[in-house]
């Protein structure tokens, strides 16, 4: 019986440590799940950085969280900004296991994108204010270097399949994150103005370009999924998508979502006509509880764009101000323009009277923001990068295998969308490009290097 009271020298320290547990348990319990999943990160991260194609995915996954704001650090506040970070130092400690490529495979597109970019660095210097021409300038460098990323790591099909999927989780996850914002936040009910996306404060502006990308991405892959799992994540994906779009009140994303509804009609009537119900029912249930005053508002605005004669056209008569603007500020700046995003800078200089110009509105469309601030050069160069991503799209999914081709149309049409909200709105440096650019030139690689070996035999 002596022997069971008596404690040898390990048991002692075994109990001791079972003391101190539990005392730190007792003191520190409110922070143990803080604890573990500060672990459960730190473990994530590390497997990040061990591997560069799972940094990728993750930067994939983040790009639909444009108006999430993390930590309150100015810059890389935002999720996709730390995948960024992540993935470049993913790449940094992988250096010697990156796959080789040549860059003649590429095409023109890098040497098109690299002459932007020299030529914005170049109008830089003498643009009026240089600190953004300098901010969006460091952006355009950016997506040329997440372009380069994505098309070493983007080496075969089931690599795009999975950056795809990755890009359409985030999308469904930001969604739904955005939409249970949006029905149940007290803005939302008190704020007649509130529109989904403005969580933040950020904006649903920017918010609209992933979903407007993941609607027909995940339409078009499910038609020749079979598995009802992944079916259903598809569905899911392009229908919460939809109700962001919708409840951003964005109206060049609803114009984009208009013209991919035309073209699904034309393909598939009888899934478009029970989609047009289901947004239907949407609206009908959840506008007039969440919407009065923001959708009101829109309607007398198109109202009286279409009866000037009811209202001054400040809304939409400054995007058609814009053109006159930016054709002047051409003329007198037509080689290098006037600094990357310096268009509102020198607005008041070349007749925009509709805005006051305090506001510091940009152009409000992508090509014409490129044209002034990189001048006819540089902005030539980098609108013929999206033309060359079209063409790409589009040679794939006419020349390419089967397997192939539903990625690239579903990349077609959600670039197709984003370009249509481009006319509107001024995206032309979002890291939402990089991938888009990159798959157009990793798939286009993969169908020539196929037809190789046949042409030769």
């Amino acid at each position: 019986m002596e022997g069971y009271l008596t404690l040898s020298r390990p048991n002692a320290w075994i109990a001791g440590f079972c003391l101190l547990l539990a005392v730190a348990f007792g003191i520190m319990w409110s922070y143990i799940a803080l604890a573990a999943v500060a672990a459960a990160g730190l473990i994530v991260l590390y497997l990040l950085l061990r591997n560069p194609f799972w940094a990728f995915l993750a930067f994939m996954f983040s790009l639909p969280f444009a108006t999430l704001r993390l930590i309150p650090v100015r810059g890389i506040s935002n999720l996709a900004f730390m995948a960024v970070i992540v993935l470049f130092f993913s790449m940094l400690l992988n250096l010697r296991r990156l796959p080789a490529f040549r860059l003649g495979d590429l095409g023109a597109k890098p040497w098109l994108f690299a002459t932007f970019i020299a030529l914005a660095m170049l109008g830089t210097l003498f643009s009026v204010d240089q600190g953004v021409a300098a901010k969006f300038t460091g952006m355009a460098v950016t997506v040329f270097s997440l372009y380069f990323v994505g098309t070493l790591l983007l080496t075969t099909p089931e690599r795009w399949h999975q950056a795809a999927n990755s890009f359409l989780l985030g999308a469904l996850a930001s969604a739904i994150i955005i939409l249970y914002d949006f029905f149940f936040s007290t803005r939302a009910l008190h704020d007649g103005l509130y529109r989904a996306g403005f969580y933040t404060g950020a904006g649903a502006i920017g918010i609209t370009i992933s979903f407007l990308v993941a609607v027909p991405l995940a339409l078009i892959l499910v038609e020749k999924e079979k598995r009802p799992h992944i079916r259903v994540f598809y569905y899911l994906a392009a229908l919460t998508s939809v109700g962001v779009i919708l409840f951003s009140a964005t109206r060049s994303a609803w114009l984009a979502l208009a013209v991919l509804v035309l073209i699904e009609f034309i393909r598939r009537p009888g899934r478009t006509l029970v989609a047009l119900g289901l947004i239907v029912v949407l609206i009908a249930g959840m506008v007039r509880a969440y919407l009065p005053s923001t959708y009101a508002q829109y309607a007398v605005r198109i109202y009286n764009a279409m009866h000037p004669e009811y209202a001054p056209q400040v809304q939409i008569g400054f995007r058609v101000e814009n053109y006159n603007v930016a054709l002047r500020m051409l003329a007198s700046y037509p080689a290098l323009g006037v600094g990357m995003n310096n268009f509102a800078a020198h607005a008041e200089r070349f007749g925009r009277v509709s805005i006051p110009t305090d506001f510091r509105l940009n152009a409000h469309n992508a090509f014409l923001e490129l044209l002034t601030g990189a001048g006819l050069l540089g902005g030539i160069a980098y609108i013929l990068v999206w033309l060359l991503t079209f063409y790409e799209f589009i040679f794939v999914a006419r020349r390419g295998p089967p397997s192939m081709r539903p990625l690239a149309i579903g990349l077609a049409l959600g670039f197709l969308m984003f370009t249509i909200h481009s006319m509107f709105h001024s995206p032309h440096s979002v890291l939402l490009l990089a991938p888009i650019f990159a798959l157009g030139s990793v798939m286009r690689r993969e169908v020539l290097r196929r037809q190789v070996p046949s042409e030769s035999g």
